[in-house]
This record gives structure tokens, C-alpha cells and sequence, in this order.
């Protein structure tokens, strides 16, 4: 995924038609509560306009405190009908992307990969971007990494009423696999090498951002990223909300909670492979598997 808050080139749409849509291609316009479709298929891919809906429902209890603009404003979203068509097409995506999210004007970019839990993943990710880095765009920041990231997996899993493939993987999840505290918060994806290193650092990621989010906890972590936004260090705003501080000390909390919450339900549980929103820069990826996650690397 890419953002345009980090990217000023991309800022500026391609030159809208009569209705607001790119003139390269003769966009179909479907327009729904909370959104505006522009697909590229003659044929709305899989009924989008009402899964997006359903997916608003869905996303709008846990995000609305980030952007309240979401209720009322009508966010844009165009689908193209393959990744060939979003390659060539007028926004320009790099080619291990597979969704733009322009935070400046409210809409997001994707392709349909003929697989709808596939794109309801990819789209709520996207979304997800969309209203955090929206959020933090009015203090002229940008959130964490690891929060941005895993905040946007969290939100994935929110649209699936099972749950998802991340929550799975998560259950098996071994610790020699897991980065310690007294550096992942620090931790950038650019510094990461190999599929396997990048995937367990994304479900970390969506961990840390599961426990600080959990039900009970709605007010803490809108005040911890409030403080975060605000200039904070983690470590601080961990403290202050969450009554732990960076590396050990969070470290035991998180991995008693993991322990507690993975426990009814390991036996049950077989991972499979994810939901594919993820082609990272500078790795090029179709999608991960967790199929692996027992292994050492």
C-alpha cells in the first residue's frame, strides 16, 4: 500500500471528467451512503458498493474517533478491473503496490483480484490508512509504523465475522519468532529483510494493536494515540495509559495476554494463507503464507 501523505507528487489526481473521475478511462459510477464506486468493469466487481457499506458498519465503531468526517462525507474509491489495468493506469502505482490511499483527497485506489475476500481485505486496509493518517495529518504527522500497519490488519479482521486468517496465524505465533520490545517499536520495514522476517513483524504489528485495542480498552488507545499525535514517546504514552513502559515490561504483559487469548482455541485453529493486501517496497510479493510460522529462520 502507499500513502500520499508522504508522497506531495501524488497528491494531485489525474484530471477528473464530468463526474469527478479520472478522463483516461470511462469509468462506471456507483454512488452508496458512504461512498463513491468508480470501476473500472462494466459490472460493479462482486456487488461492491453494498460490501463497502457492510464494511463501513462494520469499521465505523472502532475508527469514527479518528475521522469523524466519515459519517457525513462520502469517501472515493476506484477499483480497477485487473493489476495489468491499476498498473497502466492514470495513478501511477508503483508495482509492488497493490492499493493507493491519497489522504488529502479522501479516496483510495485498488484492483479487483477476482476474489472478494481479497479485495474486502485489501479495501479495509486501505480505508483503514485513510482515516488514521487522516487523523494524524491534522497535527502534520504520520502515525507509527507499527501502528499504522497494524492498526489497518486489525481492521481487516474486523470485516470478517469469523475472523481472519492474521488471528489465526497469531495463535501460532512462537516466540522465537517475535522481534523483543526493546526494539520493535523502533523498528522500520525498511530495515527488514526476507518474507518471512517482513510477515512476522505485520503480526506483530496487528498484536500489539489487538491488546491496546481490545473492547475495554476503546478510551485508553484513543488517548494513547492522542498522546503519541500529540509528540509523546511510546514509552511515555504507554505509561500513562497502559501502566507499562517500552522492552521487558510490556513485552511480559503482551505475551501473558497473547498466552491467555490463544489458549482456549490452539487446537482448533489451522493457519492458512492471509489476506493478500500486502506487497511491500522493497520486496516484491503476491502474498504471504503462514504455513511456515513454526519454522526457525
Amino acid at each position: 500500500m502507499l500513502h500520499a501523505l508522504l508522497l506531495p507528487a501524488l497528491l494531485s489526481l489525474p484530471a477528473a471528467a464530468g463526474d469527478g473521475a479520472p478522463a483516461a478511462i470511462a469509468w462506471h459510477k456507483k454512488v452508496s451512503p458512504h461512498f463513491i464506486v468508480f470501476h473500472e468493469s462494466a459490472w460493479s466487481p462482486n456487488s461492491t458498493s453494498l460490501e463497502l457499506e457492510r464494511m463501513y458498519a462494520a469499521m465505523r465503531l472502532n475508527l469514527a474517533m479518528f475521522a469523524p468526517w466519515m459519517v457525513k462525507e462520502k469517501t472515493k474509491v476506484y477499483i480497477y478491473s485487473s493489476q495489468q489495468s491499476y498498473l497502466a493506469g492514470e495513478f501511477a502505482p508503483p508495482r509492488w503496490s497493490k492499493g493507493l490511499a491519497f489522504v488529502s483527497k479522501k479516496t483510495i485506489v485498488v484492483y479487483d483480484p477476482e476474489d472478494q475476500g481479497k479485495l474486502k481485505a485489501v479495501i479495509a486496509h486501505e480505508l483503514t490508512h485513510l482515516y488514521f493518517e487522516g487523523y494524524f495529518a491534522e497535527k502534520l504527522k504520520y502515525p507509527p509504523q507499527w501502528l499504522n500497519e497494524g492498526l489497518a490488519v486489525y481492521m481487516e479482521e474486523s470485516v470478517f465475522p469469523d475472523g481472519g486468517a492474521w488471528s489465526r496465524a497469531l495463535a501460532y505465533f512462537p516466540r522465537e519468532r517475535r522481534i523483543p520490545f526493546d526494539s520493535f517499536f523502533a523498528t522500520s520495514l525498511d530495515g527488514i529483510t526476507g518474507d518471512s522476517r517482513i510477515a512476522d513483524w505485520y503480526l506483530q504489528s496487528y498484536g500489539v494493536v489487538m491488546y491496546l485495542y481490545q473492547p475495554h480498552k476503546r478510551v485508553q488507545f484513543k488517548a494513547f494515540c492522542d498522546e503519541v499525535r500529540d509528540g509523546e514517546t511510546v514509552d511515555m504514552a504507554l505509561w500513562k495509559n497502559y501502566r507499562a513502559r517500552e522492552g521487558d515490561d510490556f513485552g511480559a504483559k503482551w505475551t501473558a495476554w497473547l498466552d491467555s487469548w490463544t489458549a482456549p482455541s490452539k487446537g482448533g485453529l489451522q493457519p492458512r494463507g492471509p489476506s493478500a493486501s500486502f506487497n511491500f517496497k522493497p520486496v516484491q510479493l503476491s502474498s504471504f503464507t503462514f504455513t511456515e510460522f513454526g519454522k526457525k529462520r
